[in-house]
């Protein structure tokens, strides 16, 4: 069975953008992180590097000002990299692989989801990767480890864009949203 694809962006009555969205996405990344050296991981060492003095919400604000996509883009590449950690429940973000991992998810997803984008080498740059060779690299890597499972589910979508709303500081009630919460497979 085939499942219809909508333009996520015409959803009116879940709103989430600007620094709302940017605040959202990087408190999520940041719960997401440990600093447990993790066993038998399927993550390559490429992605490793050493840990960011840029701070996670300053670097999703970076990729909101420069790379000029749609809202969409930054929920499909944390659903991109929640499907990393369930493949293999030893994949896991670390303060030294989440900026290199979710700005390569954030390459994959507006190549997915949106019209207008720019080349690699941009995106490189907006990265602060070291070049397009490193820049190709992580894309085909990323891929290969999503079994080129790009395609997101208006539900699964949902589910996750959800979820950062009700962690959001405005609701402070709802449950907090975290990766790998519960198996994408019950939101699709």
């Amino acid at each position: 069975m085939m499942e219809t694809m909508v333009n996520f962006e015409d959803e009116e009555y879940i709103r989430l953008s600007g620094k709302a969205l940017v605040s959202a996405v990087a408190a999520a990344l940041e719960r997401a992180c440990t600093d447990e050296e993790p066993v038998e991981s399927t993550i390559p060492k490429c992605f490793l590097g050493r840990k960011q003095l840029m701070s996670m919400e300053s670097y999703v604000q970076r990729l909101y000002e420069f790379m000029d996509c749609s809202d969409v883009v930054f929920i499909t590449a944390l659903v991109y990299l929640d499907r990393l950690e369930i493949a293999n429940s030893n994949n896991r973000l670390t303060p030294q692989n989440v900026h290199r991992l979710f700005a390569t998810a954030m390459l994959l997803a507006v190549k997915y989801q949106d019209d207008e984008i720019f080349d690699n080498s941009y995106y490189s740059r907006v990265f602060g990767f070291s070049n397009l060779a490193e820049t190709n690299h992580f894309e085909a890597t990323l891929l290969c480890l999503l079994d080129f499972r790009v395609a997101v589910s208006e539900k699964e979508y949902l589910f996750y864009k959800t979820y950062l709303i009700q962690s959001t500081p405005q609701t402070p009630t709802q449950p907090e949203f975290m990766l790998s919460s519960v198996p994408v497979a019950s939101a699709a």
